[in-house]
């Protein structure tokens, strides 16, 4: 099967930033036997978010917000079963070809807009003990207490407890934002 978008390199750059991503979060990375139904359900619905976000889409901003969304969804499948290159799995490199081709099409220049995903995904963690202690401290004003998990260079602000108040329940363990977390911006790459 011919991919025309998805040439080895543009696999490798996404393989590369989701390897981080999932290793950053504590997300599963070449374990295809842990996915299980319950993953496998996760990875299928958050696809199916995406893409509906994309039919529901009424911009160029959103539509590339979308696409890239998608992506980075089925590439996390692909991390996570190991599937390290293309032909490994073609059925899901042929969806994220598709993609990458509808992106061409709507002149989304899917690499820089990736990327700026990305960096805003990473942005949710903090990058040494003085953002961290930022970040303590802004959910300590609002009674939330933080447990620091250290990942590779990263430190993860995760919820210490389960918090609940009239606005909002937050679970034990869910990864919480820097106070640093930007979200992307991706109206100046669709102009």
């Amino acid at each position: 099967m011919n991919l025309s978008k998805l040439t080895p390199s543009v696999f490798s750059h996404l393989y590369k930033d989701i390897v981080e991503f999932r290793l950053t979060f504590d997300l599963p990375v070449e374990q295809p036997e842990s996915l299980d139904q319950a993953a496998d359900t996760l990875h299928t619905s958050l696809a199916i978010e995406e893409l509906t976000e994309l039919a529901d889409a009424t911009d160029k901003t959103e539509q590339a917000d979308a696409i890239i969304d998608t992506v980075y969804v089925l590439m996390g499948r692909l991390v996570h079963l190991g599937d390290d290159a293309p032909e490994k799995n073609i059925g899901i490199s042929y969806l994220i070809d598709l993609l990458l081709n509808v992106a061409e099409h709507r002149q989304i220049d899917f690499i820089p807009c990736w990327n700026e995903v990305h960096s805003s995904n990473m942005s949710k963690v903090c990058k040494n003990q003085e953002e961290y202690q930022a970040t303590e401290q802004f959910y300590a004003q609002q009674g939330i207490r933080l447990l620091p998990v250290e990942k590779g260079h990263y430190i993860i602000a995760k919820c210490a407890e389960d918090f609940s108040n009239d606005e909002k329940t937050i679970r034990k363990g869910k990864v919480l934002k820097s106070v640093n977390y930007r979200p992307a911006d991706l109206e100046p790459l669709t102009k």
